[in-house]
């Protein structure tokens, strides 16, 4: 029973033989008349998959099935599933990041609130707070990547031309360092990612949660 556990882990951090198509379910969720009347706010869910994992899948498939969407990643793998590398780490757990209770409240959540669950969404690691710099709408970096959010709790701000990922804003981000991936949280972009890439800007746009936009203010 040990080899065998043994083998398992080996595995999973080396990889394993395997030639086909890998396939990774993104999002499962109901299609009912309550989620049809809110038709765009999954569409904006999708399309926030599709930014945030895009590059790691050859394609998103989009599927509907017994009444459920499936948003799959689809990669082509040739001779060796890949595994998930590293080793072993003993950590001490935090508050979990959830969003929901983020955006549950009547008012705009702070920079540094919304900012470090959204970092753990896209990199799967805890904010350093001492990293942020929320003039520059900076979050920090992971290897490789350097996360920036563009926002402010002012609803009138975030519908701004303000707010949005620019061309000339794009080229600023890249300038801090060339070398590294940069993702981007904002409200909106003026910059298509085709235009983006041919100008050779690693910069990658994610749209912020549609559920900013109705929150009660009142």
């Amino acid at each position: 029973a040990d080899a065998i556990t043994a083998e398992r882990v080996r595995r999973v951090i080396n990889g394993y033989p395997f030639k086909g198509t890998q396939k990774t379910e993104l999002l499962r969720e109901k299609i009912t008349w309550t989620r049809l009347k809110k038709a765009q706010t999954l569409i904006n869910k999708v399309d926030g998959i599709e930014n945030l994992h895009g590059h790691e899948y050859d394609t998103i498939k989009k599927t509907v099935k017994d009444g459920e969407l499936i948003v799959t990643g689809e990669k082509a793998v040739q001779e060796l599933a890949e595994g998930l590398d590293g080793s072993f780490t003993y950590c001490t757990l935090g508050k979990p990041a959830d969003l929901d209770k983020v955006l549950g409240g009547k008012s705009l959540p702070a920079f540094e609130d919304i900012g470090s669950v959204l970092f753990n969404t896209a990199t799967a690691r805890a904010l350093d707070p001492a990293a942020m710099r929320p003039d520059d709408f900076y979050l920090g970096r992971t290897e490789g990547e350097h996360v920036w959010l563009f926002y402010k709790p002012d609803l009138d701000w975030l519908k701004s031309p303000d707010a949005a990922l620019t061309t000339e804003v794009a080229e600023q981000i890249t300038a801090t360092d060339a070398d590294a991936r940069h993702l981007v949280f904002a409200p909106s972009r003026h910059v298509s990612q085709r235009t983006l890439s041919r100008r050779g800007l690693p910069v990658e746009f994610v749209p912020l949660p549609f559920a900013i936009y109705h929150i009660d203010r009142s």
